[in-house]
């Protein structure tokens, strides 16, 4: 008997023009681990709410669905927006929540925490409140509370969407010890498959709310091989080998490990596919110019930026990256003057922020925070885009391309809120777009995006820079940077520590580095052959 079954489920959110879930039908057997992927909006959030009893959306609902067997079965769930999920207001106490409620001894729950505690490294963090974690952290602290209730299912919307690659790599290390070591039955939604798809034992891809594929990693991979879905194949190492000898389709590596032992069968040209090109860049005056500047929330946590100094030019796309809780999105909040600084200072065009009128600096500066909710005012995403060509002064044929450019147009007459995390992201920057300035400064902006709109976004952001303006970007994404960023800087201790070209910045890393970079490490060392 299947551990978790769907059948033939339909679902539709109220007022929605049609079904989140048509017919869909799935069984999942106890101990399976599961990866959902597909487009933004296909389903797959709506299809893990729709697990998990508590919480399923308000809507009209066909079909039926079981999970746990011949038994009740305790579910835990991870949100794809952190503050979806957040109760308390520091992390010790949000962590013990749930075990609070359900009346467990004293000794019991310190013991829990204790072990979590240690597991993450949360220790300097627990008497922290939570509007100063970063959005991984924030992220953490959920994955640790529903650890701690010790569920038999758990179910994750983009787990990693936040997280840096060293916790991404520590999330899906301690997921697979869930599955395979206490046989924790696990579904995970996820659009970066790179690591993901090694853990999983079927894959389930989504689109426009229908189920059209299920089975394991390579069958699905080799269905999808030369099809319209072809941007939704796992990244590592199989992207090499879409010219090669069809029989190798039959043994596809799922990880570098694998990846690396078939190297002699890719030859020569494989190798030079996994190097980063330089890029040819036009660069122009400095934009943006911080100088000096520190920044703390309290004095006992010590200054989250300290003497940082920056240059933005026109036309260069600056990719940021850093662990959780390096200070970022603080970063990006000081550069947009929605934070001011304790110490230096931030000039916009020469000026100091202090001598700009603040509508008119926000008209030349458009930031996109972390958790765009953050950004909507009006119910509905035809409003927003209204109010901003107002506010603007923007053509409103310009928001008619740029929302088919997005592919919005089902989605205007929606509440933002009701929107996917992908879609909501969209459409966030869609508005930002409608203001034309000259500096964007955008926190996480690849964060729900499929591989597709990744790919549109990428374009869009090449386009804006060669137009003349210039773009900061707050990023995990180390795929999107490489290909798209024109420097790349790592910010440590409040500071940059290291800044390059992509191609150079990339090279010497173990972690924060792409996936071609780690496939063919070997080769790029003289003398070296690549391991058999």
């Amino acid at each position: 008997m299947a551990y978790i079954e769907l059948n033939n489920v339909t679902f539709t959110y109220p007022e929605a023009p049609g079904p989140a879930l048509s017919s869909a039908s799935l069984s999942i057997g106890m101990g399976e681990f599961v990866v959902l992927f597909g487009p933004s909006g296909s389903g797959k959030s709506t299809l893990l709410r729709l697990l998990k009893e508590e919480i399923r959306p308000h809507g009209k609902l066909d079909g039926t669905i079981t999970t746990g067997g011949p038994g009740p079965a305790e579910t835990g769930f991870v949100f794809q927006d952190p503050e979806n999920q957040i109760v308390a207001d520091d992390p010790l106490h949000e962590m013990v929540f749930g075990l609070e409620n359900r009346g467990l001894p004293t000794n019991e729950m310190r013991s829990r925490v204790a072990e979590i505690v240690s597991f993450f490294g949360a220790e300097t963090i627990l008497h922290k409140k939570m509007h100063e974690l970063s959005g991984g952290r924030k992220q953490q602290m959920n994955l640790a509370s529903v650890l701690l209730m010790q569920p038999d299912i758990l179910l994750l919307d983009e787990p990693a969407s936040q997280l840096d690659p060293v916790s991404t790599r520590e999330l899906f290390d301690m997921l697979k010890r869930l599955n395979e070591e206490f046989g924790m039955t696990i579904i995970l939604a996820e659009h970066r498959l790179d690591d993901a798809v090694a853990l999983a034992d079927r894959l389930v891809m989504l689109e426009g709310g229908r189920i059209v594929q299920d089975g394991p990693p390579r069958l699905i991979m080799r269905r999808l091989w030369g099809s319209n879905s072809e941007a939704f194949i796992p990244s590592i190492p199989a992207l090499f080998l879409r010219e090669e000898k069809e029989t190798l389709l039959e043994s596809l590596p799922l990880s570098i490990k694998e990846g690396r032992s078939r190297l002699d069968l890719l030859g020569p040209r494989a190798a030079e596919t996994g190097l980063e090109t330089g890029k040819s860049v036009q660069t122009g005056e400095v934009l943006l110019f911080a100088k000096n500047l520190g920044f703390q929330y309290e004095k006992k946590n010590g200054p989250v930026i300290e003497d940082f100094m920056l240059e933005l030019k026109r036309g260069e796309l600056y990719a940021l990256l850093g662990g959780n809780g390096s200070g970022k999105s603080t970063l990006l909040k000081l550069l947009s003057n929605v934070l001011k600084p304790l110490e230096g200072k931030v000039s916009f065009e020469g000026r100091p922020f202090k001598k700009w009128n603040p509508q008119d600096l926000a008209g030349k500066i458009a930031y996109l925070p972390q958790n765009p909710r953050l950004f909507f005012l009006h119910d509905s995403v035809a409003g927003e885009i209204d109010a901003a060509c107002l506010k603007w002064g923007t053509d409103r044929s310009e928001a008619e391309r740029l929302v088919h450019e997005f592919g919005l147009e089902s989605l205007l007459n929606r509440h933002p809120y009701d929107l996917s995390g992908g879609e909501l992201q969209k459409a966030a920057f869609l508005c930002l777009l409608l203001r034309k300035p000259d500096v964007f400064l955008l926190d996480e902006p690849t964060k729900g995006l499929d591989p597709i709109s990744k790919k549109n976004l990428g374009s869009i952001l090449q386009r804006i820079r060669e137009s003349g303006s210039a773009i900061l970007m707050a990023t995990h994404d180390i795929e999107f940077a490489a290909k798209y960023a024109t420097r790349c800087g790592m910010l440590f201790q409040g500071n940059i520590t290291s800044e390059d070209l992509p191609e150079s910045f990339f090279k010497g890393n173990f972690f924060y580095t792409t996936v071609a970079r780690r496939l063919f490490r070997s080769l790029d060392k003289p003398g070296k052959k690549a391991e058999r």
